[in-house]
């Protein structure tokens, strides 16, 4: 019986030996009492899948993120909290996000983001990043990439947004569903939302014009560092104009490189 049950494991308690404990879980019937008091042991040792999989049992799911969030299992608190739809899923991530990034983990906070569903804050959070490695002078490819992320994490709340709303709509709906969510994604003063893609093709035109002058493509990389006066404000002045005046002296536009100043 369970008299029995609630030996056997103060027993395997007392010696200490966990991995009896942990077989014991599956022979205990769902929603028992002791099974709550196997989850508060295991989490009194650090053991949180185990204690996890006790409150699960206990079908005490508060217990099971709570026992998370004390270890610091954030990402398994999350998960739960998901797949259960707990209530507090918006607080727990907000505390999580925070630890990571207290801790200058950005990428794992976006990792946390993406999953939650939250891709405008992913967004936001790779452009900051690809922004930090240009203060750096970093490689270029990684910023571009950084910047490609965050454009896809904003196409992916349009599609999203999208998706949950229509439901056996006509093309034209979708259309006009895309620019109402576009219009209010606008607005936001923020501008890896306001146009997203637009950081990707400044570092790929930066690229490419670098790759046609290595190359000795002269006449290609001028027309691309023409197009990449377009994106000073990304980019920032002293690049654009030195690649610009390159591609000109090299393509022998002297008049225009007379033009220049960096």
């Amino acid at each position: 019986g369970l008299g029995d049950v609630y030996k056997t494991q103060e027993c395997y308690y007392q010696m200490e030996s966990f991995d009896k404990l942990e077989e014991l879980v599956d022979q205990i019937p769902d929603n028992s009492d002791i099974l709550i008091e196997l989850g508060e042991r295991f989490q009194s040792v650090g053991m949180c899948d185990s204690a996890v999989k006790a409150f699960q049992k206990a079908r005490d799911i508060k217990k099971a993120i709570d026992c998370c969030v004390l270890l610091n299992q954030w990402n398994l608190a999350v998960d739960l909290a998901e797949r259960n739809n707990f209530a507090q899923i918006e607080g727990l991530l907000t505390v999580y996000a925070n630890k990571l990034l207290e801790k200058k983990k950005k990428l794992e906070c976006v990792e946390l983001y993406r999953r939650a569903n939250r891709n405008t804050e992913a967004a936001k959070l790779l452009s900051q990043i690809a922004d930090d490695l240009v203060s750096k002078d970093a490689n270029p490819v990684l910023i571009k990439k950084l910047f490609v992320m965050a454009a896809l994490e904003v196409d992916l709340y349009k599609k999203r947004i999208i998706d949950a709303t229509l439901t056996g709509q006509g093309m034209t709906t979708a259309k006009t569903l895309d620019s109402l969510i576009t219009s209010d994604i606008n607005t936001s003063a923020d501008k890896a939302l306001t146009n997203p893609w637009r950081g990707a093709e400044a570092w790929h035109f930066f690229i490419l014009t670098q790759k046609h002058l290595y190359t000795g493509n002269y006449k290609s990389a001028m027309k691309t560092a023409m197009r990449l006066i377009e994106y000073e404000l990304e980019l920032d002045t002293k690049k654009v104009y030195s690649l610009v005046a390159l591609a000109a002296y090299y393509n022998n536009h002297y008049k225009e490189l007379s033009l220049i100043h960096i």
